[in-house]
């Protein structure tokens, strides 16, 4: 497993293609916010994860270690593996 640090300054993005099964981990090193995060289907970029639609399959907006994050064709495109930030997150708005 190769362990590639990037570093992304505020009000910027970055892109990052993962492969199935492989893991990455954001840290917000300036607060306590959810970073927000976005996810597409590299094969077609037409599905791409939804918190529309992540509501409708967890049936609430609180994703918990181990749901699966939808997309906008309600399969799971992420796995939230781990949330170390203080307090309870909310998936509200379509960027998360």
């Amino acid at each position: 497993m190769t362990t590639d640090l990037q570093v992304v300054p505020a009000r910027r993005g970055r892109a990052v293609r993962l492969a199935k099964g492989q893991a990455i981990q954001i840290i917000n090193t300036h607060g306590q916010q959810v970073v927000d995060t976005w996810c597409f289907n590299a094969d077609d970029m037409s599905e791409f994860m939804s918190m529309e639609h992540l509501h409708a399959t967890l049936q609430g907006i609180f994703p918990a270690k181990g749901d699966g994050l939808t997309t906008n064709r309600r399969r799971p495109i992420l796995i939230l593996e781990e949330d170390t930030s203080p307090g309870r997150h909310g998936a509200i708005a379509e960027s998360w």
